[in-house]
């Protein structure tokens, strides 16, 4: 049976290449978020995203990234870290991504209601998807760990693939987004001031960290399984996924608490 669903759950994860965290992933996040949300900065939040919950958008970015003319969205999902600068197709430098987004977002949404409701609308998509995204530890892109490939069940993927869909999978594939919430949305008021204290930037570089330790928790001959490697890799996707619903609802709060 443990074969069995380590070969279903490699498929899950190889057809899930683009999403972090893949939509149980997103969606957990969004599910807690919400669950902290004061009354009126979710009655705001509701009555510009069509009285919809925020889960429902989770995913929304990875859904629609290839259809113009959200295609220039394609690159905001990854945090590079290279001292090299990106440029797009007419030679303009590309901001580093999901952290640059969230912080000009915040920013521009301030004083929402002086914006329009269709851009209060898709900068509220924008940051409930990128929140989740700046936590994914493959989503911090060392050009050395970009390409690099794992073996599951003898079958090369790629290490961004396998941590998009398949760790979190890995343990959890079955249960909803709404009882991985209740699951993990365990600590205490105390405990969730200090992880929502700080900013985007000390946000993103402690994801660096994380990234660096869960490359270098691979075993040597690459070759992944539940003993050496998938076992500890799952508690940071738990702790990513709660850390993240616990900040997007703080960023959310400060905006729409008005």
């Amino acid at each position: 049976m443990k074969k069995l669903n380590l070969l279903l759950l490699f498929a899950v994860a190889f057809s899930c290449t683009a999403m972090a965290w893949d939509n149980r992933g997103h969606s957990t996040i969004a599910y807690i978020a919400e669950r902290h949300l004061t009354p009126r900065a979710k009655a705001n939040i509701e009555s510009y995203i069509g009285g919809r919950s925020i889960v429902y958008y989770a995913a929304w970015m990875d859904f629609n990234r290839s259809t113009p003319p959200m295609d220039v969205t394609r690159d905001w999902h990854v945090d590079y870290w290279t001292n090299e600068h990106r440029t797009d197709a007419n030679g303009n430098p590309q901001p580093p991504c999901s952290v640059s987004q969230i912080k000009r977002i915040v920013s521009d949404m301030s004083d929402f209601r002086t914006l329009s409701d269709s851009l209060v609308s898709i900068n509220i998509k924008y940051l409930v998807h990128l929140v989740g995204d700046m936590h994914c530890p493959v989503h911090i892109d060392f050009p050395t760990s970009r390409p690099m490939k794992v073996t599951m069940e003898k079958k090369p993927v790629k290490v961004h693939a396998m941590w998009d869909a398949y760790v979190l999978n890995s343990k959890h594939n079955g249960t909803s987004p709404m009882q991985l919430a209740e699951e993990f949305d365990i600590l205490s008021a105390e405990q969730i001031a200090k992880v929502q204290s700080g900013h985007p930037d000390q946000w993103h570089l402690e994801t660096v960290e994380i990234s660096k330790k869960v490359i270098s928790m691979l075993p040597e001959n690459k070759k992944v399984t539940y003993d050496n490697y998938l076992n500890e890799a799952i508690k940071y996707a738990e702790d990513r996924i709660t850390v993240a619903g616990y900040r997007l609802a703080a960023i959310l709060n400060s905006i729409f608490d008005k």
